[in-house]
């Protein structure tokens, strides 16, 4: 039986925030026993080989084949983007104390992503949607609160990190969506991954240190990069096709709540009462973000 469009959409999306989920899970093991760019290495350069092994045997192989001027402009455009996003993403990960706490401040993206289709489209928000943006900022206040911190710690932890890649990640999402019909989500995806690779063998060799990894932590990072790099970025990419961003955006703002459960499993950790609390608030500010946004007719870019 042949799905809906937007039941293939809801499918993809689905895929990608169950998939998304183990990211934070298998990335953190392996950062007990690598490092951040001997991670990227590995982590990347499997992603790339499960995403051409995927292509060879899709109908987007010919796309490959000659790639206009203008797409290889917006490759490499998102290919920067994608460098301070996807590092800062990893980095606050290997510094969490427990990784469930990214994965609520990702929650984030969402907010940034409507400031810039609001101010785009010069549009103004409304009741839900000033009600969701606080929701979300107050979610991420609390868990970001550390008694007698200061700006630096804040700034090189986890919150800061992920302040910064949630605003360079939404920039990439926008510029996705408005050239998803032009450039094939697989071709995101590889290039994606090609961009951090070199950037992480780069840092490897500058650094001078070691390509070899334990055994285990390679078997980790497999099971990782095929989950996270090839399956989320394919799932994500995919939705797109088939429903608005805005619907995308609310199952995958339930993204956390999977960490939390597999965390719990993995490691046998929860986040600390208050943690959890912040991010349970800005999963409804992203719901009801996304609800307002939907009322007004108004389509969330990504």
């Amino acid at each position: 039986m042949k799905l809906r469009p937007e039941l293939k959409g809801y499918a993809y999306a689905l895929l990608a925030t169950v998939a998304g989920s183990t990211v934070y899970i298998f990335s953190k093991a392996a950062f007990s026993q690598v490092s951040l760019p001997q991670f990227g290495v590995y982590w990347f350069s499997m992603a790339i080989v499960f995403n051409l092994m995927y292509t060879l045997r899709s109908s987007e192989t010919r796309q490959f084949r000659k790639i206009p001027g203008r797409s290889l402009r917006i490759l490499t455009m998102m290919g920067m983007v994608e460098l301070v996003a996807t590092g800062s993403f990893y980095a606050s990960i290997s510094v969490a104390t427990n990784p469930a706490i990214p994965s609520f401040l990702r929650n984030l993206e969402y907010i940034f992503v409507t400031l810039i289709g609001i101010t785009l489209l010069h549009e103004r928000f409304r009741g839900w949607e000033i009600a969701g943006v606080a929701l979300t900022f107050t979610g991420a206040f609390v868990i970001s609160y550390h008694k007698g911190g200061s700006l630096s710690s804040y700034l090189t932890g986890t919150s800061g990190l992920m302040l910064v890649c949630t605003t360079f990640y939404a920039i990439r999402t926008s510029l996705a969506k408005k050239f998803i019909k032009t450039i094939n989500p697989t071709m995101l995806a590889v290039n994606r991954a090609i961009f951090l690779l070199t950037a992480s063998g780069i840092i490897l060799m500058v650094t001078g240190q070691s390509w070899v990894i334990p055994k285990s932590a390679f078997f980790t990072i497999m099971a990782g990069s095929f989950l996270g790099p090839f399956m989320t970025s394919i799932g994500q990419y995919s939705a797109l096709k088939y429903i608005e961003a805005s619907r995308a955006a609310i199952i995958q703002s339930t993204t956390s709540l999977f960490v939390v459960m597999g965390v719990f499993l993995y490691f046998g950790k929860l986040p600390m009462a208050y943690q959890i609390i912040g991010g349970m608030l800005t999963v409804g500010g992203v719901v009801l973000l996304m609800v307002g946004r939907r009322r007004y007719n108004l389509h969330l870019p990504t």
